[in-house]
């Protein structure tokens, strides 16, 4: 993790948005299974918002560098203790501040992020290309990342 992350202010938007400019600022590198303090895979960027925003604690994804696409996939795809810690919004149900986001790109068929209430909405992730990004819903589309899918948080003793 960052040596320093921004103190929280419980106001959560302006929280969010300190947080996102400092890890900008900072100009993190993407490198697969990393968790930081200078490099960050998707999962673990995740991660690290979720426990500094949120407070919660989320089943880290383990992925060795060398691994192919598709055993990626299938490890995003199966990853139980994830599955126990989310639940997914219906479809059309509209997102909310903290829920996280599964996303396909055709260069990263498992994607992931977190939605922020940031302007009108936006995903704060960690893409392979162009490391910490926050981007708005067209942003993605025109960057390629398609078939978005949003997830609530829930404890696992709810499950």
């Amino acid at each position: 993790m960052p040596v320093s992350l921004p103190a929280l202010t419980g106001n959560p938007k302006a929280d969010a948005a300190a947080l996102c400019d400092s890890l900008m600022l900072r100009r993190l590198r993407w490198r697969l299974g990393a968790c930081g303090p200078d490099a960050f895979d998707c999962w673990s960027s995740m991660v690290l918002l979720q426990k500094h925003l949120f407070g919660r604690d989320v089943a880290m994804v383990r992925i060795a560098e060398g691994v192919p696409r598709a055993a990626l996939a299938e490890a995003f795809a199966t990853f139980e203790p994830a599955i126990l810690q989310w639940r997914s919004r219906e479809r059309g149900e509209e997102p909310r501040h903290g829920d996280g986001v599964l996303m396909s790109h055709k260069d990263a068929p498992h994607h992931c992020g977190v939605w922020l209430d940031l302007d009108r909405g936006v995903v704060a992730h960690m893409a392979e290309h162009g490391g910490f990004s926050v981007d708005d819903r067209q942003a993605l589309r025109l960057t390629g990342y398609t078939h978005l899918r949003f997830f609530e948080w829930r404890a696992v003793a709810d499950v």
